[in-house]
């Protein structure tokens, strides 16, 4: 016993535990979702955010905790709204410029059937993907012809042409040989 650096008592608090036994402590709590590859805040907000999730599972707001914690969004609708079949429910989830992997889509629908009530069957999953931004979109509309007027009797020299290429910077300009 004389050989452990630790204070015992700090192995149960997240934040004051050691982040090379932050692993141990979120097996012990049951954490659902766990990368090692995560920064320590992020570990520790896992295992801070666990006690509130398994008291609340079972409901609607557990599943969205599940999603909003992959940086997703989501929307419900239940089966009395859209006339689906009993005990079942729809979910709408906006990956919000996050992206999805098969990976990732594998474990969020893990995450949601641990998350949902057990009486409740996900009857449909659908995936939308929005992108936010603003789109600089510019439009002109050149209308015109070009006429030359000759005299009567005067032959004009056939070796200057027009290609059909006109360049908009505000000066007629005709390119070509």
């Amino acid at each position: 016993m004389s050989a452990i650096t630790v204070a015992l008592r700090t192995l149960w608090t997240p934040a004051a535990c050691p982040v090379d036994l932050l692993p141990y402590l979120a097996w012990a709590l049951s954490v659902d979702r766990w990368d090692k590859d995560w920064p320590a805040e992020r570990k520790i907000a896992a295992i801070q955010q666990s006690y509130w999730l398994h008291r609340r599972k079972g409901t609607r707001a557990a599943v969205r905790r599940v999603i909003e914690d992959m940086g997703f969004s989501a929307t419900f609708a239940e089966w009395f709204d859209v006339g689906d079949e009993p005990g079942t429910f729809r979910l709408e989830v906006d990956v919000n410029e996050v992206g999805l992997t098969p990976k990732t889509l594998d474990e969020l629908n893990r995450l949601i059937g641990d998350a949902k009530p057990v009486s409740r069957h996900l009857a449909q999953l659908k995936i939308a993907a929005s992108s936010r931004g603003t789109a600089w979109i510019g439009s002109c509309v050149f209308d015109g012809e070009i006429i030359t007027v000759y005299p009567q009797d005067y032959k004009p020299d056939d070796s200057i042409y027009y290609d059909e290429m006109a360049n908009y910077d505000g000066n007629y300009h005709y390119s070509g040989g």
